[in-house]
């Protein structure tokens, strides 16, 4: 303190470090028709660019496990729209959620045969929510399709079944 003047010197200048800012909650839906997929991936790729600041790379990886969801939640829901949600939980980290109204045991993924043109969507999923760190799954009941993942490399994520 300058006992002059009353004003903290220099050397006596305390600066706070400001946690990072979380990134703001979205949500979006549309009618469980393929269009939409595209529609609510543009919303999340946003969300990811701007308000995580998830790196490019990243971002593109995740897209595909967003894709994925929701094509999933289009082709094989019953219910007459498909609900996205994003936020953080906690610094670091994101979580995301697709839900399509539709009650059904815990869909696992299923090894499709050679020849088969479809139904690798859900281990694609699981083959990117491993390499990027994170855990997904399907909620008690089924309705919704949830993937935690951390924002950087370096932030594993284990066991966030239910957050």
């Amino acid at each position: 303190m300058n006992s002059f003047t009353g004003t903290p010197s220099v050397a006596s200048v305390v600066h706070l470090a400001m946690p990072p800012a979380m990134p703001s909650k979205i949500a979006a839906a549309g009618e469980r028709e393929t269009r939409v997929v595209p529609r609510l991936r543009k919303i999340g790729a946003a969300w990811l660019r701007h308000s995580c600041r998830m790196p490019e790379e990243r971002v593109k990886d995740v897209l595909v496990v967003l894709s994925e969801l929701l094509t999933n939640a289009v082709l094989h829901g019953t219910g007459d729209s498909v609900g996205y949600r994003s936020w953080s939980p906690e610094p670091g980290l994101i979580r995301f959620e697709i839900d399509d109204g539709t009650e059904t045991e815990d869909p696992l993924p299923q090894a499709p045969s050679p020849m088969a043109e479809s139904g690798r969507g859900l281990l694609l999923v699981s083959l990117f929510v491993k390499e990027l760190g994170g855990d997904w799954g399907f909620t008690r009941h089924g309705t919704t399709a949830w993937c935690c993942l951390p924002i950087h490399d370096d932030e594993p994520v284990s066991g966030r079944r239910e957050l």
